[in-house]
């Protein structure tokens, strides 16, 4: 009879099933961990509700301190200028300006001074031979500076050279006139200055100080001295009265000159820009200085905006929704902020704010954002209702509507004073959000223990498999051995 000792085994899959055995084990201990997981994801989600809700305050609170600004700050007091006119006038206003209407009839623009020289032959030599080889001081007078100028003529030079080489100098010179070759027709050229500003006081003057380079081109003294007009050949200016390159205009019946085309400094903030002239016979320009109506709604509406989409957050974030299903049940799904007592309180006072009246409105003016046609709809939100109200009361009395956002009681300074508690440094959103991320911090501290003892447990029992592992192997050993010896004595006949 033959038998032989029962076998013991391990297989490649020793490992694998220990890693098995191992993160089974994780899984069942670690619903701990993943519940302050979950946790965590909702208080992020908050964080970035609290976040977002404190960009919106800041967005308002930025329209409101706009609008509560005073003087000239405030952008309710942009002015608009309208000309009825605008191919002779344009002008544009400040809010230093004072509303009125004015009359304007423009008789005269600036111009630039422009001083020609004579005609010549481009390729002739009539400028070099006149003055002779050499380098040669010319001085030319702009708005009482001299300045002087240097041009170097060589023997032979041709009359386009010394034009170039004159302009050169002039333009390098930087002194208010600039300089050109104009080459009048396809033989001859002429050379120009024109000043770079308009108006009498930057006439151009020339005069030769050392050699006789300026007479040479036509500009003589007698030429300069009685400002002789220019003909298609000679020398001489283009506005020989020097009184022609100043702007005329009346005013309100006044006789006005300026040296520019653009005038700032006839009506306080305002600007007016000359662009044609007028007969003696025709309609005077009619400029009408007022409330810049367009520009101010543009504002209100920023505001509008700004407030609809504060008080909307709230609102979608305080009160739960409630949903009816087709078979009539119904179900509420909670608000993430609701019961949050800062935000239901802010939701109220914000509402207040912009339904009460304004207690430091001037007597007889509007004192509610409803009687200049802003009303609150029934979900909270603002909106221009009344346009024709709202047009009325800036054009009427712009300054009422001023005082009603920005005086001491004024609208946008409540709204300043109360978002300033949520949104400035260490307030009421500041301290929600540093709150949720110490939970946050906290949670994941928490976390990091858990885990780190959970690693240590599964190690052990890594280990603990690993030893039984070594003992599985030495027992087949053992039972390997035996299996030889066991065989080696049947074979002998030690046993049958």
């Amino acid at each position: 009879m033959s038998s032989s000792i029962p076998s013991l085994s391990t297989n490649s899959n020793t490992a694998s099933a220990v890693d098995q055995l191992v993160a089974m084990y994780v899984q069942s201990v670690s619903g701990p961990i993943n519940t302050l997981q979950s946790q965590q994801s909702q208080i992020n989600s908050q964080i970035s509700l609290y976040q977002s809700l404190k960009k919106n305050f800041s967005t308002l609170q930025t329209q409101a301190q706009s609008l509560g600004s005073v003087g000239t700050l405030t952008p309710l007091a942009a002015k608009a200028a309208t000309s009825s006119n605008t191919s002779v006038l344009t002008a544009t206003a400040q809010a230093t300006a004072t509303p009125g209407t004015h009359s304007i009839l423009v008789t005269q623009l600036a111009k630039n001074d422009t001083l020609i020289s004579n005609q010549l032959t481009q390729s002739g030599t009539d400028i070099s031979t006149a003055t002779g080889a050499g380098t040669f001081t010319f001085g030319v007078t702009v708005n009482g500076t001299t300045t002087n100028v240097n041009v170097t003529v060589n023997a032979g030079d041709t009359n386009s050279t010394v034009f170039a080489n004159i302009a050169s100098a002039v333009n390098a010179a930087g002194i208010g006139v600039n300089a050109s070759v104009v080459n009048d027709t396809s033989t001859t050229a002429r050379l120009v200055f024109q000043s770079t500003n308009t108006g009498s006081a930057n006439a151009i003057s020339v005069s030769d100080v050392t050699g006789t380079l300026a007479s040479s081109v036509g500009w003589t003294s007698s030429v300069i001295s009685s400002r002789t007009a220019e003909t298609s050949t000679t020398a001489g200016y283009v506005n020989s009265a020097v009184s022609s390159l100043d702007a005329n205009f009346t005013l309100d019946g006044i006789q006005i000159v300026r040296s520019s085309n653009t005038v700032s400094d006839v009506l306080t903030g305002v600007t007016l820009s000359l662009a044609a002239i007028q007969q003696p016979t025709d309609n005077p320009v009619t400029l009408t200085i007022g409330a810049d109506t367009s520009s101010i709604q543009s504002t209100v509406n920023s505001f509008i905006s700004a407030y609809n989409s504060a008080i909307n957050a709230l609102n979608q974030n305080i009160n739960d929704t409630t949903t009816t299903a087709s078979n009539g049940s119904t179900s509420v799904q909670r608000a993430p902020l609701a019961g949050d007592v800062s935000f239901m309180n802010l939701q109220l006072s914000l509402q207040n704010i912009v339904m009460g009246q304004v207690s430091s409105a001037q007597s007889g003016n509007p004192n509610t954002l409803s009687a200049i046609g802003i009303t609150l709809a029934n979900d909270g939100t603002l909106s221009i209702s009344d346009q024709t109200k709202f047009t009325d009361a800036l054009n009427s009395n712009p300054k009422a509507v001023i005082d009603l956002f920005n005086s001491s009681d004024g609208v946008a300074v409540q709204l300043d004073n109360l978002l300033t508690q949520f949104t400035q440094p260490g307030g009421v959103m500041d301290q929600k959000i540093n709150g949720a991320q110490d939970q946050v911090s906290a949670m994941s501290n928490q976390i990091q223990s858990m885990q780190a003892n959970i690693n240590i447990q599964a190690n052990a029992m890594r280990l603990q498999y690993s030893a039984y592992e070594s003992m599985l192997i030495q027992l087949n050993q053992t039972q390997s051995n035996l299996n030889s010896i066991w065989s080696g004595m049947q074979s002998s006949g030690m046993v049958v």
